[in-house]
């Protein structure tokens, strides 16, 4: 099940960077099915708790960089038709899911292609001088990688928990940290630099005290707000400093959560 869940986890990442990389009519079909392979890599890995044994967020290189839409879209489309899985109501809903998305993506790959300029470096941002541009540049660089590794600690630690109380406030981090992502990864393609961030290493979710996990997120979070406060007041260009200002407060709440995970965890 580890080496299905490595699968999963590399094709859950393609189908997510990949989106970021399509036009918009587009993106929203691609974002729908990475979140549906989120869903599936949470699956198996509470399959595998469950069985007594314990998993890592380890995986395959992700491939993302693609001449154009259509070479994008095939390679999906085979990718998810060549997976194989084992017999039960888990992978038979897996299988037919995919299945239909593998369907999906063949079709879209039959509509005029375009190219693909989200690894073009282009580094251009209207409103933005060379300057704010550097700053831009090197948020997106930590928090993207932040982000994702947000949702893999938060997703372990909720599969890892006996609270419900506890579990709820983990499954609202990890959908503020997809967003989050989501937001980061798409002003990254526009500049011409997506990446796919580096694998987390397994010290960083299996950790062995919460309690001290949280206050140093806190601390994270603290410092994520005062780079959005500081990205903003540098920005002239009025959308992407209200989009700061927008990040910035929901990291206030983001510590209100965390906070109050804090206090359950000490009950």
């Amino acid at each position: 099940m580890q080496k299905i869940l490595e699968a999963k986890h590399t094709l859950w990442l393609e189908t997510l960077f990949g989106a970021f990389t399509l036009p918009c009519e587009q993106k929203e079909r691609l974002l729908d099915f990475a979140m549906i392979e989120y869903r599936h890599l949470k699956w198996i890995a509470k399959e595998i708790v469950r069985s007594g044994e314990d998993f890592e967020w380890s995986r395959e290189t992700p491939k993302i960089e693609f001449t154009d839409t259509k070479e994008l879209l095939e390679y999906l489309s085979a990718k998810l038709a060549a997976l194989s899985y084992p017999e039960g109501p888990l992978y038979d809903r897996i299988r037919s899911d995919e299945e239909y998305m593998s369907f999906m993506l063949q079709k879209l790959a039959k509509e005029p292609s375009r190219p693909i300029t989200a690894f073009s470096k282009a580094l251009h941002y209207e409103g933005l001088d060379a300057k704010s541009l550097q700053a831009l540049v090197q948020f997106l660089f930590e928090e993207i990688y932040k982000e994702y590794e947000l949702i893999l600690v938060y997703t372990y630690a909720q599969l890892h928990t006996q609270k419900a109380q506890l579990g709820l406030i983990f499954e609202d981090l990890i959908f503020e940290s997809i967003y989050h992502l989501k937001s980061f990864a798409t002003l990254a393609a526009k500049l011409g630099i997506l990446f796919v961030p580096r694998e987390v290493m397994r010290e960083v979710y299996k950790f062995e005290d919460l309690e001290l996990f949280l206050q140093e997120g806190i601390e994270e979070e603290m410092a994520a707000k005062e780079q959005c406060r500081t990205l903003s007041q540098a920005i002239q260009n009025e959308e992407l400093r209200k989009f700061f200002d927008f990040i910035d407060h929901q990291e206030t709440y983001h510590i209100e959560l965390m906070k109050e995970a804090l206090k359950v965890t000490k009950r």
